[in-house]
């Protein structure tokens, strides 16, 4: 009977201790009963990853995280990660266990197949990749903002230096004078633009009138266009004869012959030759007067006596009665 007893508290200490195991592995996420494939990835880090940690392809659990350890003998201290994975699922070789955490932080392996059609056996090591964090993604986002943000504040202190030098009593007199002088111009312009309002309000009709005469000249332009085009084009045959004239041999004939005038003019003013005779002396206007004088009355003779000079009787001629009178002495008397 006493043997019997300690018989079943053995056996119920084995049993307990058992299942105390057996539940600590599957709290832990370990199936002692495994039977699925076993694949190799060697990470120089793992972020946190630790075991029993799901591994996951396009979001469905496929296996899990077995074993962690550090690779034995090896100088960079790479990390040795096994992945359990269920053998239903066939992984092609070159596949990529790439380990991501989400929001809560916890990491899990996201399986990316590759597109190989030979696929990897149990026990066969595949390749490895960390996704950034989104705390690392966060920082590297901030991390310019924040350079930036330094250098803004830093040359905004240098900015606000300035300002205070800038900015003493004496400037700040100057701009208060500054601004007085800009409100009295603005104040001007405002005066100048209702001015200029009323100007145009009073002489809106004069306005009308102008831009109807433009238009009405426009028009003209338009309708004479042809004309224009033919004048511009006649000025410009013109202006091609005058190109092709010998303007300086034309000058500097004009050039002799005004000296030639010149040189008559001069003989002229000295009164030689005839016409500087008739020009300077009196003498031959004098005479020329009398003789025109002397011709006057002769024609006037002829006027009043034509028989004194044409005859035609037939018993002949008398003297006495064709005597000739002077018709000054005739008007003297």
């Amino acid at each position: 009977m006493k043997i019997r007893k300690e018989f079943y508290i053995g056996l119920i200490a084995t049993v307990t201790l058992v299942g105390a195991y057996l539940g600590f592995n599957f709290l832990q996420g370990k199936d002692l009963f495994d039977r699925n494939n076993k694949f190799y990835v060697l990470y120089n880090k793992i972020a946190g990853l630790s075991e029993s940690n799901s591994v996951y392809l396009n979001g469905f659990k496929i296996g899990s995280v077995s074993k962690i350890q550090l690779l034995p003998g090896d100088s960079l201290h790479r990390v040795l990660v096994e992945l359990s994975i269920v053998k239903d699922i066939e992984v092609p070789k070159s596949s990529i266990a790439k380990i991501q955490s989400d929001f809560l932080g916890v990491n899990t392996i996201s399986m990316i197949f590759s597109k190989s059609k030979e696929m990897a056996a149990d026990g066969d090591t595949l390749n490895a990749a960390i996704a950034t964090t989104i705390q690392e993604e966060v920082s590297m986002q901030m991390l310019p903002i924040k350079q930036k943000t330094e250098n803004m504040l830093a040359s905004l202190d240098t900015v606000l230096e300035s300002i205070k030098y800038v900015f003493n009593k004496e400037t700040q007199r100057t701009l208060s004078n500054t601004f007085k002088r800009i409100q009295t111009t603005i104040e001007n312009i405002e005066h100048s633009s209702f001015t200029l309002d009323t100007v145009l309000t009073s002489q809106k009709g004069a306005i009308a009138t102008i831009l109807s005469n433009i238009n009405s000249i426009t028009l003209n332009i338009k309708n004479n266009n042809d004309k224009i085009s033919r004048a511009i084009g006649n000025f410009a045959s013109l202006s091609d004869s005058l190109a092709q004239i010998d303007i300086k041999n034309t000058i500097e004939k004009a050039d002799m012959a005004l000296a030639d005038f010149q040189v008559i003019v001069d003989k002229i003013n000295r009164g030689e030759g005839s016409l500087g005779q008739l020009v300077n002396n009196d003498t031959l206007y004098i005479e020329l007067e009398a003789a025109s004088h002397e011709l006057n009355k002769l024609l006037e003779d002829i006027k009043l006596n034509p028989q004194r000079y044409a005859h035609f009787s037939v018993f002949g001629r008398n003297p006495k009665r064709n005597v000739y009178v002077d018709p000054d002495s005739l008007k003297k008397k």
